[in-house]
């Protein structure tokens, strides 16, 4: 079983398809975060650093054009999407990652909208709801820009790093690779969630959204 697996990621990870094929993750994870499009980024950093392929600055490339296409059409779709958010359950993620957005564009969209790309959810709920409120769409390219770039450096940077000190074994690797990002995720969602509470108490902001 472990080896057919392993057969089956050195066949897709040592051919050009890795390219649009993680595009195409990265894309469709604009519209329905069911997979974190940080996984295959992972994925594909920890190969590299281990075995040299991809090429690594190609793959930030096609993650920033994958990326920024697919929340620019998502924002020009805001008010069709707007439907989906009235119908999110209370308690559940998804309306936590709804009340965080809305929490934290009170503060200002610049900065929201580029920590939003690092949290699945709220940066789904982040682009319909700019959109359906006819936010400056140059203003949003422009924030969604440096935050895709981020995104995509910090999801590659700790493949990679996974995958040079796993260079012997690049499946052990990418195990390690996408362990290291769920853990570094969480725990800077925790901290920015800590911070935001502190803030809001501060300045008397309600927690519903």
């Amino acid at each position: 079983m472990v080896d057919t697996i392993t057969m089956w990621i050195e066949t897709v990870m040592s051919t050009e398809w890795i390219y649009p094929l993680v595009g195409a993750l990265i894309f469709g994870d604009c519209f329905f975060p069911v997979l974190p499009s940080e996984i295959p980024l992972n994925m594909a950093g920890a190969w590299s650093g281990s075995q040299g392929f991809p090429h690594l600055p190609t793959m930030f490339f096609v993650a920033l054009i994958a990326a920024m296409m697919g929340d620019n059409l998502c924002f020009l779709l805001g008010t069709r999407f707007m439907p989906l958010l009235q119908r999110v359950p209370k308690g559940s993620k998804a309306y936590e990652g709804l009340k965080w957005v809305k929490r934290n564009m009170r503060r200002g969209g610049g900065a929201a909208i580029i920590i939003a790309r690092f949290i699945p959810s709220a940066r789904l709920f982040m682009t319909i709801l700019l959109g359906s409120m006819r936010f400056p769409w140059l203003v949003f390219v422009f924030f969604d820009t440096i935050g895709v770039a981020l995104w995509a450096a910090e999801a590659l940077a700790i493949g990679y790093l996974g995958g040079m000190a796993f260079s012997n074994s690049p499946v052990l690797a990418v195990v390690v690779s996408i362990i290291a990002a769920v853990i570094i995720g969480v725990g800077l969602q925790k901290l920015q969630n800590k911070f935001t509470e502190w803030w809001d108490t501060r300045r008397g902001y309600a927690e519903t959204p």
